[in-house]
């Protein structure tokens, strides 16, 4: 006799493609329709030459000048173990001009936090950064997922649970590693980095989180 066949549960912590097919409703999501969960609904924040603005739906992050290195803006709320993916928008750029999330950040000031750094020219890598320095622990490879160059979306994923942190760009497994350092809670935000172009902007057009065991 005919008998239906079950479909497979993903048992592996880590799903093959997009980790959403597996974990259903997000926890905690903002399509930034104001900018109340990021203190930006009153007015805009700057830092040097930096803005934050939440504007149209977007969180928007512009940069007018190119020496002011990783600037990064944090959410109230704390993460350890959970999926965390935004998708960002990105505007004229070239080489090394950078974005990306941050995660576990340790305080709002002090910037010790993962980064999870993606380039205009398609590369990406993960930045450690604690009392003891700044780290890149990836050596920043390249990768096709990535959609390079000006005027293009890309949406980036960080699995961190525990001491694994994966990191998705467009719902593809870019990379998975080991590391402890920063394995407490910590806030989650975005940060800018105009390498290489004066007015470099990037907008985040959405962010969510699934939390995880």
């Amino acid at each position: 006799e005919a008998t239906e066949t079950p479909e497979p549960i993903a048992t592996e912590p880590l799903p093959e493609g997009d980790p959403k097919n597996a974990l259903g409703s997000p926890t905690w999501r903002d399509d930034i329709s104001t900018g109340k969960n990021w203190n930006l609904e009153s007015s805009d924040i700057t830092f040097g030459g930096t803005t934050f603005s939440a504007k149209d739906g977007k969180l928007v992050a512009t940069s007018a000048t190119t020496s002011e290195g990783y600037i990064w803006w944090l959410n109230f709320r704390k993460l350890k173990n959970a999926y965390l993916e935004a998708k960002f928008e990105v505007g004229t750029c070239s080489g090394n001009d950078q974005y990306g999330l941050v995660f576990r950040s340790v305080n709002y000031d002090d910037g010790y936090a993962y980064y999870y750094t993606v380039s205009c020219d398609g590369k990406y890598d993960l930045r450690r950064r604690t009392m003891a320095g700044s780290v890149m622990l990836l050596g920043s490879p390249q990768s096709g997922f990535i959609n390079d160059g000006s005027d293009q979306t890309n949406t980036l994923g960080v699995w961190m649970q525990n001491d694994r942190i994966s990191l998705y760009a467009n719902g593809e497994l870019l990379e998975e590693i080991t590391d402890n350092e920063l394995g407490e809670e910590g806030h989650f935000g975005i940060f800018i980095n105009a390498a290489k172009t004066p007015g470099f902007t990037v907008r985040m057009d959405e962010i969510a989180y699934w939390l995880l065991d």
